[in-house]
Order: structure tokens, then C-alpha cells, then sequence
């Protein structure tokens, strides 16, 4: 049954109502997510802490016993692996993202509640596969890196590494599907009024991070589905004897590595934009260009990878190039140093642990900024790879950039997820000794790492003159590490005894801070109109108040501004499948892992009959919870699904230019068996080929039917479009067949192979993933559940079928028609 409008004066939320367990279960609510993601992070950095206080302890004295080799290489792996992928990201994209974007742009949630909650229970599921493989005989132990060919199987034979290669592509699929609900929030939803150059600096930054994640991700993806291939089907894509390429990993995985790092970098810029005019009382200065450079980083962040590899051997023109595009990117990061130092100049200052970190952030990200330019010069950066001067390099940008601003936005923003202040007088200590932790332990790594200190090893002799700084560089890891364990106290001690922080403590500039604190669960009373940047500023000082600090006298307090009336308000419902659909990718995740392959088939069935619910748990899209006092005077929301297939598409576009640029490379490069020309059956596969083309012609009519509301044909051409999915799905089927039992020619054959059928294979796969979903709609039809007012669904559906097919005029020109050509 669809869940039916309820009133607020008859029916509280379902997610208060069912039991404080329950409720989180099913919660679609993006602030319950958000803590969901910050209380996960918290855990997970406590893991990842721990673990390098072991590697410090390891390395603080010659020929270190702490940890044995083998232990060494998993807890740095992990170490690494955790505070990127598990820490970072989740804290900045799915704790602050989740809970402020939607309060910054006058939303009441995120355009997909229910995906946004699958997202946590995907990242959980991908959290928890990661570090369950220390019951199966040990932790990861290659690098949180992965380098070709540590990765093989025969360099690691257990299923360690085949646990951080599941995980890893789950968690993937978790940032994905957030880029992508961020994207289509902050393109959709934005409050009357706000255009986008009135939105927070902190949302600017989150519309660009999911922007470069959902064009990034797709290339590790591929890399890690190469790696997957070669450990469970024992292909050679990475390995040299078959005529493969270790290097390949690199570039795969510096595509996606060096976007990451401003992935992690570009929200707590935004952070540090938020904080940095609030506590100076001054507008943010430069704030288009600040704008501007954001997108900026963004487009040269694919064009610098190279700069990780220049000891590869890759060549001076690609040294050249990408030293260049290396040296640029500093140009747009140092306009935004320039303007947070510009805005703080001549404001009244107010030094709370916020602004402190505020401060640190400028301070210590410039240094890793520094070392960073010096890596752009391919003869400094050959001396100074794979030493300890990267670590420095590495932890000054990550954790003096990332981390400081993230801390910077715990003290900033807890009091509107809480209610409460964190201590000040605990946070400054926090903030002096993260600060001295910090520095004592990573500057003199510049140090020993110019002495020659290489990374990665896991003890060292005693005369070679590192011996002081590694003490010294222990003993700051074990300061640090009590900085955290007080801001943990802070944290915990506060959320129940803190003090009362109040709509509005710091004199805000942003939607976030007309509401209360903590939000109500619908967000606003009434959608905020936006008449200018730093709204709630010009309507607590008016306009001339924002053009400076003129009108304020320090210690005044704002005047006090609240949301006027109420109106009717939409609320997603509940839901249990997005968990449900979580737990059966964690099925299939773990029944690869350990060879049980009919749990995994268990765990794909749940992930399917998930989704399919998914689709039709509602009668409309819109049809889920209404709080308000008349229900039926409630306006239904607009339909953001149209843009949120176009972006997910657009991500699809690079997953399989990778897929492809990897077969045009490695087509030729076979070292037996046979090639391309000789056996692939062109006829065969035009005859399929025309099969597709004319299923999107059939799927154009079913649209039409259902947009004139035809009951009778809507079915009928629906079923029609999937049946000649199924002859093309079959024709390949055929095919695959023919190349193994007469060709000879099976996926571990040589490179060709392995890359045809990876290419085609996964194109079969997106054609078979529709086939479901067209046949889900014919069904639906059948059963009068897909009447006029849901024409969008058969047209998402449509717009995901052409894709397909236009993917396989690619293929097939590309790998068909270019090899007949050659043949001819």
C-alpha cells in the first residue's frame, strides 16, 4: 500500500514515533543521516588514530619490535585506507554536507531521501567488509594505494586484498550515489530567491566536490574491477609477463587520486569560508572569484596526475604537461588564501576555537601547499619520491587542510546540530596542543625525508642520523593523539551537560541559523525567501550591514529574527529497503570473497527485489508524508528525477571511456592466442546491433503510449522493447559462446580477450540491468500501477535505454567495424 498524507495534529513522525532503534533504522531524515555518518567517522578516526600512534611507536626508535613486518604493512595500509576513505570523506561530505546543505539552501531534505539513506548503509556495509577481513587471516597489507603488482595474487595470496577491493568498490557506489543526490539538491531545490551566487561558500564547495567525485570515481572503479578480475578470474590486466601494465594501475588510479585529494580538500575550504567572515564580522572577500577558483581547481584537478608518476618513466612531453597544469593549480588556491587572509584584515575579531582552527587551517595548508609546487619540478620531485618528505607533504595538506577544517566546523556548527556548546576553554587546549602535536610530528619528516629516510618501511638502522627527529616526531603523535581523546570528551561531556547555544550564537550569515537548534525535522516553518548574499545578515543588520563592519559595535547582540507563520509542509516517509538493499550488497560483497557464490546470487536477488520495491513503494513520487495542518492544501514538490538520470549518465560516460581507452591500448599488445580480427563474427553482431537500435524505437512508442494515458499498448510496447533487450542479451550470449567453445578464446586467454569481454560484458550487464526495469514497468502497467502521472518513470527508463545503445554504437564501431576495416 502507499503511505498516505498525514496531518501533523494527528500523526507525529513516523521516524520519532516507532522506538528511538527503529526510528534510525528507517530514517530518511538527512540531519539523522548526517549523525548516522558522524558517528561512524568518530569511531572509524579513533580506529585510524590508534593506528598510527602504533606506526609511531614502531618507528620511534632503531630496529623497532612493536610491530612485526607483515603487522607493519596492514596497519599502515589501514591506517591510510581509514582516515581517506572512511574518515574524511564521511565527516565532510556525509556528516556536514547531509546535515547544512539542505539548511543553507531553504531545503526541508535532500532531493532522494531514501538514496541518501542507502548511501550510510552502503558506507557502513563497505566500512565493516574492510576491516572484517582481520578475522580471515589479516588486514589489507599492500598500501592504501595498491600498487600493481603488490596486489596480485601471487604477492597476496589470501583474501586480505580481496576484502580491500570489495570494500572499496562499495564504498564507492556510496559516494556516487551522494555526489549525486548533492548535485540534484543544490541544482533543484534551492529556496526562492537564491541564485547561485548567493549560496554559501560551504555549498559552492559541496556542488563542485560532487561535481569532480561523480567524474573521478568512475576511474578507480575501473581500476579496482581490473584488480578484482585478476585475483578471482586470474586475467593480466597488471601483469607484465602477459604483456600488461602495472602502470596502468597508476594512471587508473591517479585519474581518480589527485581529483580525491581536492575532494577532501575543496569542503573544508568551503568550511573555512563560513567560519573565517562570521568571526571577523565582514562579508567574505572576493567572494565570485572565490567562486570562480573553486571550479577552477576542479577542471586543472584532471589534468595533474601525471605529476604522482613522473618516476615512471612516462616521458619529457607528459612531464612537461603536466608539470605545467601541476604549477597552475597553485593559481586558484592561492586566490582563496589570499581572500580568507583579506577578509579577516581590519574585522573585529572574536578568537573562538572555530576561528583558531580557522587560522591553523591557512597556516599549515600553506606549507603543504608549498612542498606541493616543488612536486610539480619532475627533477625535485624524482629525489624526494617515495620518501618521507611526501608523508610531510601528504599530512600537511590532508590533515593541516582537510582536518583542521573540519575541526573547524565541529566547533562552528555543533551548537545547530545539538543545541548545545562545546566547551571553549577544553577547545582551545584541543586547538594548541593539535597544533604543536601536529607540527612536532610531521615538519621534521621534511627532514628525514631530505636525509634520505625512504616511506613505507617498517624499521631502520641506528646509524643513519634519523634517530631524534623520529623520537621527536613520536613523541608529537602521542600529543596529538591526546588533543583528540579532549576533543572526544568535549564532544561527549557537552551533549548533555553543554550550554544552551540558542537559535543563533555566533551571529550567523546563513539560512542555517534562522532556524533552531537542533532543526526541526521539517527544517523550516516556511521556505526562506532570499533577497541578497549573507540573507539572514541583511535581515537582522540590513543592506548597508553587509557591506562591511560599519554598523556593529563589538559585543552587540543581533537583533532577534524568526521564520513568520507556517505553511503546508512535505515530508518523505520512512523506509526500511534502503538498509535491506544495503545488506544484500554486503551478502553478495562477502559471499565473492569467501567463494560461497550461491550466497552471493542470495545477496544480488535481495539487492534486486530492493530496488524494485524501491521503485514502487510510493504511488507517486511525491506521495509520501505531508506535515501540515490541512494536508490537501499541500503543494506537491517537484520531480528531481529527470536530473538526477542525466548526471548519473554522465558519470556512466567516464566509466566506460575507461573501459574503452583500456581496450584501444591493450587490444594490440597480446602476447598469444589470437586477435581481434580473427574471431570476431561482425555479421553476427550487426544483426544484434540492429536488434538494439530498433528496441529504441519501440521504447520511444511506449513512451508516447503512456503520455496519452493508453492502458492498452503501454504494456505491450514496453514488453516489446525488453524482448529485444533479451535477442541482443542472447545474441551476445551466442557469441561468447562461439569465442570459447570453437575459438578457443576464453576471458584469461591474453589481453584482447580479457578486454573485449570486460568491455562488452559490462555493457551486457547495463542492457540486462534495463531489461529489468523495463519489465518492472510492463508488469506495473499490467497492473494499473503506471497511470499518466507517472510518464517520468517510462521516460528515465527511456533516457537510460538510448544511453545503452548509444554506448554500443561505440563499442561497435570501435571493436567491430575498426577491426573489419583493418581486416579489409
Amino acid at each position: 500500500m502507499s503511505a498516505q498524507p498525514q496531518s501533523i495534529s494527528t500523526r507525529e513522525d513516523a521516524n520519532y514515533l516507532a522506538g528511538p532503534l527503529w526510528g534510525w533504522l528507517v530514517t530518511v531524515d538527512h540531519k539523522r543521516v548526517a549523525m548516522m555518518y558522524g558517528l561512524s567517522a568518530l569511531v572509524l578516526m579513533a580506529v585510524g588514530g590508534l593506528e598510527a600512534m602504533l606506526i609511531r611507536t614502531q618507528l620511534a626508535f632503531p630496529n623497532g619490535t612493536v610491530l612485526s613486518p607483515q603487522a607493519y604493512n596492514e596497519i599502515f595500509t589501514m591506517h591510510g585506507t581509514t582516515m581517506i576513505f572512511l574518515v574524511v570523506m564521511p565527516l565532510e561530505i556525509g556528516f556536514f554536507a547531509n546535515f547544512f546543505v539542505p539548511l543553507q539552501i531553504g531545503a526541508r531534505d535532500v532531493a532522494f531521501p531514501r538514496l541518501n539513506a542507502l548511501s550510510f548503509w552502503v558506507f557502513l556495509t563497505g566500512a565493516i567488509l574492510l576491516h572484517l577481513s582481520w578475522l580471515w587471516g589479516g588486514l589489507p597489507d599492500a598500501g592504501w594505494f595498491g600498487y600493481a603488482n603488490l596486489t596480485e595474487r601471487y604477492f597476496s595470496p589470501g583474501t586480505n586484498l580481496d576484502f580491500w577491493v570489495v570494500g572499496l568498490l562499495i564504498l564507492g557506489i556510496s559516494t556516487i550515489l551522494s555526489a549525486l543526490n548533492f548535485f540534484v539538491t543544490i541544482i533543484n531545490l534551492r529556496s526562492p530567491g537564491m541564485t547561485f551566487m548567493r549560496m554559501s561558500m560551504f555549498t559552492w564547495a559541496i556542488l563542485v566536490t560532487s561535481v569532480l567525485i561523480l567524474l573521478a570515481f568512475p576511474a578507480l572503479t575501473v581500476g579496482l574491477i581490473f584488480l578484482l578480475m585478476d585475483r578471482f578470474f586470474d586475467t593480466n590486466f597488471y601483469r607484465v609477463a602477459a604483456g600488461g601494465s602495472p602502470i596502468l594501475w597508476q594512471h587508473l588510479f591517479w585519474l581518480f587520486g589527485h581529483p580525491e585529494v581536492y575532494v577532501m580538500a575543496l569542503p573544508a575550504f568551503g568550511i573555512e569560508s563560513e567560519v573565517i567572515p562570521v568571526f571577523s564580522r565582514k562579508p567574505l572577500f572576493g567572494y565570485p572569484m572565490m567562486a570562480y577558483s573553486l571550479a577552477l581547481i576542479a577542471f586543472l584537478s584532471y589534468g595533474v596526475w601525471g605529476h604522482h608518476m613522473f618516476a615512471t618513466g612516462m616521458g619529457p612531453v607528459a612531464d612537461s604537461a603536466f608539470a605545467i597544469t601541476s604549477m597552475l593549480i597553485a593559481i586558484p588556491t592561492g586566490i582563496k588564501i589570499f581572500s580568507w587572509i583579506a577578509t579577516i584584515w581590519g574585522g573585529s575579531l572574536r578568537f573562538t576555537t572555530a576561528f583558531l582552527f580557522a587560522l591553523g587551517m591557512i597556516l599549515e595548508f600553506t606549507i603543504g601547499g608549498l612542498s606541493g609546487i616543488m612536486h610539480a619540478s619532475a627533477p625535485i620531485d624524482l629525489q624526494q619520491t617515495d620518501s618521507y618528505f611526501i608523508v610531510a607533504h601528504l599530512h600537511y595538506v590532508l590533515f593541516g587542510g582537510a582536518m583542521f577544517g573540519i575541526l573547524a566546523g565541529f566547533y562552528f556548527w555543533w551548537p545547530k546540530i545539538s543545541g548545545r556548546l562545546l566547551n571553549e576553554r577544553i577547545g582551545k587546549w584541543h586547538f594548541w596542543l593539535t597544533v604543536i602535536g601536529f607540527n612536532v610530528t610531521f615538519f621534521p619528516m621534511h627532514f628525514v625525508g631530505a636525509w634520505g629516510m625512504p616511506r613505507r618501511i617498517y624499521t631502520y638502522g641506528p646509524n643513519l642520523g634519523w634517530n631524534g627527529l623520529n623520537l621527536l616526531e613520536t613523541v608529537g603523535a602521542f600529543i596529538l593523539g591526546f588533543a583528540f581523546l579532549l576533543f572526544y570528551i568535549n564532544i561527549i561531556w557537552t551533549a548533555r551537560r553543554g550550554k544552551l547555544a540558542g537559535n543563533d550564537p555566533w551571529d550567523g550569515r546563513s539560512l542555517e541559523w534562522t532556524t533552531t537548534s537542533p532543526p526541526p525535522m521539517y527544517n523550516f516553518a516556511r521556505i526562506p525567501a532570499v533577497n541578497g548574499r549573507d540573507t539572514f545578515w541583511i535581515r537582522k543588520y540590513g543592506r548597508a550591514g553587509s557591506r562591511g563592519v560599519a554598523l556593529l559595535v563589538s559585543g552587540q547582540h543581533p537583533p532577534e529574527v524568526t521564520e513568520p507563520g507556517t505553511e503546508p509542509i512535505h515530508m518523505p516517509a520512512p523506509s526500511i529497503l534502503p538498509l535491506l538493499l544495503a545488506a544484500g550488497i554486503f551478502v553478495m560483497g562477502m559471499g565473492a570473497i569467501v567463494d560461497w557464490w550461491r550466497i552471493s546470487i542470495l545477496g544480488a536477488a535481495e539487492v534486486l527485489l530492493a530496488a524494485v520495491a524501491m521503485g514502487f513503494e510510493y504511488d507517486s513520487y511525491a506521495e509520501e508524508k505531508v506535515v501540515a495542518a490541512d494536508p490537501a492544501a499541500v503543494e506537491v514538490p517537484g520531480d528531481h528525477r529527470k536530473v538526477g538520470i542525466w548526471t548519473f549518465l554522465g558519470s556512466e560516460c567516464v566509466f566506460f571511456a575507461c573501459l574503452i581507452a583500456t581496450y584501444l591500448v591493450y587490444e594490440g599488445r597480446s602476447v598469444s592466442g589470437p586477435a581481434a580480427g580473427q574471431v570476431l563474427n561482425v555479421p553476427l553482431t550487426s544483426f544484434s546491433t540492429l536488434v538494439l537500435l530498433t528496441s529504441s524505437l519501440l521504447m520511444v512508442l511506449a513512451l508516447a503510449a503512456i503520455q496519452r494515458d493508453d492502458r492498452r499498448w503501454t504494456p505491450v510496447w514496453l514488453f516489446a522493447t525488453a524482448g529485444f533487450g533479451i535477442v541482443f542479451l542472447l545474441g551476445q550470449v551466442y557469441e561468447f559462446t562461439h569465442l570459447y567453445m570453437v575459438d578457443h578464446l576464453a576471458l584469461q586467454t591474453n589481453l584482447f580477450s580479457q578486454t573485449f569481454f570486460t568491455l562488452v560484458g559490462f555493457h551486457g550487464a547495463h542492457v540486462a540491468i534495463g531489461v529489468v526495469w523495463l519489465l518492472a514497468l510492463g508488469v506495473a502497467s499490467l497492473m494499473n500501477r503506471l497511470p499518466k502521472s507517472r510518464a517520468l518513470s517510462v521516460e528515465l527508463c527511456g533516457l537510460y535505454w538510448h544511453f545503452v545503445d548509444v554506448v554500443w554504437i561505440v563499442i561497435f564501431t570501435l571493436v567491430y567495424l575498426m577491426e573489419a576495416v583493418g581486416r579489409a
